[in-house]
């Protein structure tokens, strides 16, 4: 099946705005490599802006279907497993020679207006990975799963940060999962 216009669009933009940011993205880059002109890309986007939002948007379903997909592969049902597979996950993200950071923390710190409508898109991304977690951590047994979901999107967030500057790289996943364990450990109840 081919891609249609807007579809080659979103996926040339995602790789630009990921290797080289979006205001360095400029659209005529987007527009000469896709091969398209300015007219398609008005039919299908009113904005720049509005592809940085369908991009974001594209970006956060294809990572969170392959993150839960690959944990729930790995760790099957265990819910506490699962928490800990978002660390497993990171160690190998960090290590892949494409790894440039996070997309929507770029997205964040290039929009930081947390009314911009670029911002509120990317931070639709932690709002869900922060449900999933919730979800999980009340599953695992916690007696507070929004506080045990919380510090552990901080430790995602600050390995992801550390691993994307070069701080740490694989081992800030590593120091994570380990942290992580302490505290699922701490709030929950092991399965009987």
């Amino acid at each position: 099946m081919t891609e249609s216009s807007r579809e080659r669009i979103i996926s040339t933009a995602m790789r630009l705005f990921y290797d080289h940011g979006f205001h360095a993205t400029g659209l005529d880059q987007i527009l000469d490599e896709v091969g398209v002109t300015k007219t398609t890309f008005y039919k299908h986007f009113e904005s720049k802006d509005a592809l940085i939002i369908a991009v974001l948007h594209e970006r956060d379903l294809r990572e969170t279907a392959e993150w839960i997909t690959a944990i729930e592969q790995r760790h099957g049902h265990d819910a506490r497993s699962r928490l800990l597979g978002f660390f497993d996950l990171l160690a190998e993200w960090f290590q892949r020679p494409d790894f440039k950071g996070c997309m929507f923390m770029k997205a964040t710190a290039e929009f930081p207006d947390p009314l911009d409508p670029i911002n509120v898109a990317a931070s639709r991304h932690g709002t869900s990975l922060l449900k999933i977690m919730r979800d999980l951590a009340h599953r695992a047994g916690a007696a507070d799963p929004d506080s045990l979901a919380a510090q552990l999107m901080m430790l995602l967030q600050g390995a992801i940060v550390s691993g994307s500057r070069g701080i740490m790289g694989a081992r800030a996943a590593n120091l994570a999962r380990a942290t992580a364990e302490t505290l699922i450990g701490g709030a929950t109840v092991p399965a009987s």
